[in-house]
């Protein structure tokens, strides 16, 4: 039981890692490049990957 609330926790925060990366994503901005943004929005894809494997416990 331990192991598994374990795991929701971690996948949640995985999860709000993502969710913070992919609210970084701007059409224009001065401060964050192009190339930035397209790279964090890409990390938030794979955190969400991730996530989703450790959830189901690895299958």
């Amino acid at each position: 039981m331990k192991r598994l609330i374990h795991r929701k926790i971690e996948t949640w925060l995985i999860l709000l890692a993502a969710k913070i990366l992919i609210g970084r994503n701007v059409q224009r901005s001065a401060v964050v490049s192009r190339r930035d943004n397209n790279d964090m929005w890409a990390m938030a894809e794979k955190l969400e990957a991730i996530a989703k494997r450790i959830s189901k416990n690895y299958p």
